[in-house]
């Protein structure tokens, strides 16, 4: 992947619990896999002259160009004295100065995460062995803009950088930032926390990977987020259905209860077909609620149920590889041989 790609905040985007439906996959704990996290937020914080920052942009000179130009709050690319003052404001104003101080005290270790991040890179080498570079990744602090993005770092090398503050839930209030925006709604920021990061990096590639939806029905969105939920589940067996979902163990469950109903529902109402955004948009897209169903239906019906379909072909046929699965592009053909038939519980 080269150049920069964000997932931004804006798009989109618990300790959790809930049952597993799945092995734990292929024994992986041979291929060799080594994270390196490197902490910018502690950095920033040093930062008193611009000297300091010089020395950091000479050690990390991809990640610091771009997140000084692009990312910190309120920086348009002036020299270094300007960007020296403005950090010094930064770490004057008592908000900012707040929110970071929660970010390094919640994340002052990160073992767990770096372990999760190297269990998917296993799996990821694993099922995908051309594909051989570990990215390095940088936590770091964004004002509420960025949660994840991939760059090109020193080298021409794959970048991962972390936006911690898109992180601190249920530790931060993120309806204190900007009350009127929907995008910091409690059915988006539930995840926004540690159980969650290693899965949103596990988005970035998983997305590249699997490109764009084959059609702009329900049917070629529901699949196509299917397959995505599929692989990012094999790319880390060890997680909860309700963090590869992003669904919290009740709604994981009446999901899972009512599969025979949300189908009945699609059917009678001739959504697979429809390609109006209005009418299926919040059966795909992050929604606090599914319309027309009961009110503890979750938003994404669609996709658990596409997430299903995709199960149920490769039960079916597991002789299908991972490339195989994505290479399958008709969403008509691949229902039918899908055999799916969702049960009453």
């Amino acid at each position: 992947m080269k150049g920069t790609k964000f997932l931004i905040c804006l798009a989109g985007l618990m300790t959790v619990v809930g049952c597993k439906q799945k092995p734990l996959g292929p024994d992986v704990s041979s291929v060799p896999v080594s994270v390196r996290i490197v902490r910018t937020e502690d950095k920033l914080a040093g930062i008193r002259t611009k000297e300091d920052i010089g020395m950091l942009m000479r050690e990390h000179p991809a990640f610091y160009s771009l997140y000084f130009r692009e990312v910190f709050p309120g920086y348009g690319g002036q020299d270094l004295d300007s960007l020296t003052g403005l950090i010094r404001e930064s770490m004057a104003d008592t908000a900012f100065a707040n929110v970071l101080d929660l970010t390094q005290k919640k994340y002052r270790d990160l073992t767990d995460i770096k372990g999760r991040l190297e269990d998917f890179f296993r799996h990821w080498k694993y099922y995908f062995p051309d594909k051989r570079q570990i990215p390095d990744f940088y936590t770091f602090v964004s004002g509420f803009g960025y949660q994840a993005f991939i760059f090109e770092d020193d080298g021409g090398r794959d970048g991962i950088a972390i936006g911690l503050d898109m992180f601190l839930d249920p530790d931060f209030n993120y309806k204190t930032v900007d009350p009127d925006n929907n995008n910091f709604s409690d059915y988006i920021t539930r995840t926004w926390n540690r159980d969650h990061i290693a899965k949103k990096v596990a988005d970035i590639y998983v997305n590249d990977l699997i490109g764009e939806p084959p059609g702009h029905r329900m049917i070629d969105l529901m699949i196509h987020n299917g397959k995505a939920l599929y692989i990012t589940q094999l790319l880390m067996p060890a997680e909860q259905d309700t963090v590869i979902m992003e669904y919290t163990a009740d709604q994981l469950d009446w999901c899972k209860e009512h599969e025979l109903q949300m189908w009945s529902y699609f059917v009678s109402e001739k959504l697979f077909y429809e390609t109006s955004l209005a009418r299926m948009g919040k059966y795909i897209n992050p929604s606090p609620n599914s319309p027309n169903m009961p009110p503890e239906a979750p938003g994404r019906t669609a996709n658990y149920v596409g997430w299903q379909i995709v199960r149920a072909y490769m039960e079916r046929h597991p002789e299908t590889t991972v490339r195989q699965l994505i290479e399958f592009k008709d969403s008509q053909q691949f229902l039918d041989a899908s055999k799916y038939k969702p049960r009453q519980k």
